[in-house]
């Protein structure tokens, strides 16, 4: 995946800092079970606004005390949830200490990775006995605890357990490297993966590999894990994207789910998993009217005429008139990169347009729910009212 650090105001809900730059995150927590209300105030007697299910993404806007926090979700917009029913897997926390050391691994006996500043803010994403999870400069680091300050560190899930009981110490990288992999698969976490043909981020990409794919783990190689898919393709992915786990390697629900590149002849070869991987670095970028500023804001044209500008396309400015651009494909023929078009009401046919990512999803910038560059699903209420067609861009 291509990364880039970017100065980004992020709204939906907090504005906070991510990793150890100017980069801004959000408080992420995902739905623990199905049909749970969302209220308008936190209390059981509050009036119903929505409803959310299993696996939904929602912000934390604040801890609304006695068992609710605040959130913003896609569809719904501001409302309340009862604790019993998220759980919290992203949060900003800052180090309170100079000079501490970050390490490969949840114990004061792994390699040390790094050293964090005091005031230093952290993406921190999962707790491990007395440490706590962070990304660190491109990779995954574990800080103890009392050395971080953070209004959610409370609720945050655990870690997950990626190695065999004799080697729980060790990182992704010295469980490979070691030469313990026979009884270790790898996951992927993230919502579309590149698979390179070597581990280099300008090597050419293979395919995408979707969220929650099996992998078989082949070896490490700087950063980089080797793997092979169902299909025996072998190749690499950026170990930050992978959680490993020990045991037998489960059977993949279907093979099709992997993406294979699709290319646009446009100053060069275009694909769209790399479309997808820039546009997603600009989560959390607020809602401003007419913007096309990826750091700034942008609205929801402005949001796709920027992403797709960077990779020497122009497109029409607005989203009425971007739907007279490309190929008109069905539902069924969705492919990452696609653009996706609504109506939500006015005068106009089209009011709306985002960006298809694959699984059912779409990134797009909302002045809604989401207010912001935000993640949602099509099958939600919104988009299954307002769909009105796809345009292919990418040929």
């Amino acid at each position: 995946m291509k990364i880039k650090l970017i100065a980004a105001t992020v709204i939906l809900g907090c504005a906070t800092l991510i990793s150890t730059s100017s980069v801004l995150a959000s408080n992420l927590a995902r739905i623990t079970a199905s049909s749970v209300n969302l209220r308008s105030y936190n209390s059981t007697e509050a009036r119903i606004v929505g409803t959310a299910n299993t696996g939904d993404t929602v912000t934390i806007l604040a801890n609304a005390n006695n068992g609710w926090f605040k959130i913003n979700k896609s569809g719904v917009g501001v409302s309340f949830v009862n604790a019993d029913f998220i759980s919290i897997y992203q949060t900003d926390a800052t180090c309170i200490a100079d000079s501490v050391n970050v390490r490969t691994a949840p114990s004061t006996d792994s390699k040390i990775l790094g050293v964090a500043k005091k005031g230093q803010v952290f993406v921190t994403t999962g707790k491990s006995g007395d440490w706590y999870q962070i990304k660190f400069n491109g990779a995954t680091g574990y800080i103890y605890k009392d050395y971080m300050q953070g209004s959610l560190l409370t609720y945050l899930a655990s870690a997950p357990t990626i190695a065999p009981a004799t080697t729980s110490d060790k990182t992704t990288a010295a469980i490979i490297a070691s030469g313990v992999s026979d009884n270790i698969y790898g996951v992927v976490d993230a919502t579309s993966l590149n698979m390179r043909e070597s581990a280099d981020g300008s090597s050419t990409v293979l395919k995408a590999l979707p969220d929650g794919y099996y992998l078989t783990v082949n070896g490490y190689k700087d950063g980089w894990i080797d793997v092979t898919d169902d299909s025996d393709t072998r190749g690499f992915v950026k170990a930050e994207y992978i959680i490993l786990k020990s045991g037998k390697k489960p059977e993949n629900k279907s093979s099709k789910a992997i993406i294979s590149p699709i290319e646009y002849n446009n100053n060069g070869v275009i694909k769209a998993s790399d479309v997808i991987d820039y546009a997603e670095q600009f989560l959390g970028t607020p809602y401003v009217w007419g913007g096309t500023s990826l750091t700034s804001g942008v609205d929801c044209s402005g949001f796709v005429y920027s992403v797709y500008k960077d990779f020497g396309i122009t497109l029409n400015r607005t989203s009425r008139d971007m739907f007279t651009q490309g190929t008109a494909v069905s539902k069924e023929e969705l492919e990452p990169a696609d653009l996706l078009f609504f109506n939500s009401g006015g005068e106009s046919a089209i009011s709306h347009v985002a960006m298809y990512i694959g699984n059912g999803k779409y990134i797009h910038s909302t002045n809604g729910s989401g207010n912001g560059v935000v993640i949602s699903s099509l099958d939600d209420a919104y988009s299954v009212k307002t769909y009105v067609g796809a345009k292919r861009i990418l040929k």
